[in-house]
């Protein structure tokens, strides 16, 4: 399990480098802005923004720390399908 404190970590590094969470069950969600997400306890939010001037489609996915299996930094965007397989 990663620890809400690495990706706090990750977030409050300056200057901030975007980074992509895996999931055990495939997905990958990318985290493009140190506003994007927020970690606590055992959970880390993730932001997915909407289409280009659409900012009320955008939404939050709720993701359990414990199903992080890694990090990949450097890969806010464009390295896979956002949260999916």
């Amino acid at each position: 399990m990663i620890a809400p404190a690495r990706i706090k970590e990750l977030l409050e590094r300056r200057p901030f480098r975007p980074f992509r969470l895996f999931l055990s069950d495939g997905s990958s969600h990318a985290v493009p802005h140190p506003e994007f997400a927020w970690a606590f306890g055992g959970r880390v939010f993730v932001g997915v923004a909407g289409r280009a001037g659409r900012a009320d489609e955008g939404e939050v996915k709720e993701l359990a720390l414990r199903h992080v299996t890694r990090i990949e930094e450097g890969a806010g965007q464009g390295s896979g399908r956002q949260g999916q397989r």
